[in-house]
């Protein structure tokens, strides 16, 4: 009898964090200094190299639930998808033909691939399905995921920053380019911010487009909101943190003509609430110097019923 000698797959893992903006949303784009957050939830993305060679790429995607909402097959000559033409579809499929662009040789071996990813947080709450994917298929392809994100889904790339990070950074637009740089961000009052979703999940690239299309000159807000995000960073006291999300909110407000979340669902609440990201929409940082119990309470009488502490969500291993 012949033994038959068989080899275990190639498999890859690669893994992004979701991220929160703290300061600088809309004007992070134009070069204002922001400071995000990356979180401990994220997406994982595996690669798995199949022993047929039929130039195909079975794609698999896995939701919080650990359940299958995608599975699609695709072409990897042309990265067109073989099974589907619905718009997630298209959407990824644009992704892998750019993907390749930046790198002529990423699955050009003809051999077929199995991917599996896995999001750790639920799709509609904001906090970078997008942008953790192609934060790991950047690794995987070995290319830059800043160019990855501006050929495809654009926006200023602080998301996939995070998706990298082990914890705070201060994030820049120079001259086009983006700056990271890691910072210790751990407030001695970080016991006293909660992150809640509010439930209205909102498109980034609808809030952009407002954005653009409302305010052409955005030099004082740049200045401002930069100079806002310096000041936290220095900040030791919830009063003086307080006073300086309600300023930030109230430029942001001023230059968008929008109605801050603090004016309309949150107008009863006792303390600071902010916006992160775009507007009217999914998550919002809230102080709170009452109870925990308290604020839970208070969210639930407005059907939120999500609610993180600082160390339930937020990632922090840095130092400076």
């Amino acid at each position: 009898m012949k033994l038959r000698v068989t080899t275990q797959p190639e498999t890859q893992t690669f893994y992004g964090h979701g991220k929160l903006l703290i300061t600088g949303e809309y004007f992070v784009l134009d070069g204002a200094l922001a400071l995000a957050l990356p979180t401990r939830l994220g997406q994982s993305l595996r690669v798995t190299e199949l022993h047929s060679s039929e130039s195909i790429l079975y794609w698999v995607a896995l939701n919080s639930k650990k359940q299958a909402w995608l599975n699609l097959t695709f072409d990897t000559t042309t990265f067109s998808c073989i099974n589907s033409k619905d718009e997630v579809a298209q959407r990824l499929s644009t992704i892998l033909q750019q993907t390749r662009k930046l790198n002529p040789e990423f699955l050009a071996h003809h051999k077929d691939i199995a991917v599996e990813t896995h999001l750790e947080f639920p799709n509609e709450w904001g906090l970078g399905s997008s942008s953790t994917l192609i934060h790991c298929i950047s690794k995987w392809a070995g290319i830059d995921g800043y160019e990855l994100l501006k050929n495809t889904i654009g926006g200023s790339g602080y998301d996939v920053a995070c998706a990298d990070a082990k914890g705070a950074i201060i994030y820049q637009l120079e001259a086009g380019k983006p700056k990271t740089v890691a910072y210790n961000w751990l407030p001695p009052f970080k016991d006293k911010i909660y992150f809640a979703y509010t439930g209205n999940k909102q498109l980034s690239s609808e809030a952009i487009k407002y954005y653009k299309a409302h305010l052409n000159d955005k030099t004082e807000g740049v200045a401002s909101l930069s100079q806002i995000t310096e000041t936290i960073l220095k900040c030791t006291s919830i009063s003086e943190f307080e006073e300086l999300i309600r300023e930030h909110e109230n430029i942001i407000g001023a230059q968008l003509k929008q109605i801050k979340v603090g004016d309309t669902i949150f107008a009863d609440y006792w303390g600071t609430v902010k916006s992160l990201g775009a507007w009217g929409g999914d998550f919002v940082m809230m102080t709170n110097e009452k109870t925990e119990a308290e604020l839970k309470e208070y969210l639930k009488q407005k059907n939120i019923s999500i609610a993180f502490s600082w160390d339930e969500i937020i990632l922090n291993s840095n130092t400076n």
